[in-house]
């Protein structure tokens, strides 16, 4: 019952995303999808509907040094710093909007 639980949060998560993406408004892919914990990696947010004022979130942290495109498609950023896994890339509008991927960054710890 737990594991069942658990599945339904995930896509409940998922569709909530899905949901808040008006549109062709949506994040479609991160590049690279991965970086140090240490944060302030280069990343490309590729998607649709980027506008200025956006801010763009790494799990809890906000992503620094946030750039918009002029045609709306990518978005460039540093990363901030975070623990290691996954976590959810969300970009939020001035009004409010959210669009992003659900895991869709993975944090590294710095390999020697």
């Amino acid at each position: 019952m737990r594991k069942f639980g658990i599945i339904l949060i995930l896509v409940s998560a998922v569709f909530a995303l899905a949901a808040c993406e008006k549109g062709g408004d949506k994040v479609t892919a991160i590049e690279p999808n991965f970086g140090n914990i240490s944060g302030n990696d280069d990343v490309v947010i590729v998607g649709s509907g980027f506008k200025p004022g956006m801010t763009v979130h790494f799990g809890e942290h906000q992503a620094k040094s946030v750039v918009i495109d002029t045609a709306g498609k990518q978005i460039r950023v540093k990363t901030p710093s975070g623990v290691e896994g996954k976590v959810d890339v969300i970009v939020t509008s001035e009004d409010g909007r959210t669009m992003g991927l659900p895991a869709g960054f993975t944090y590294r710890r710095e390999s020697n």
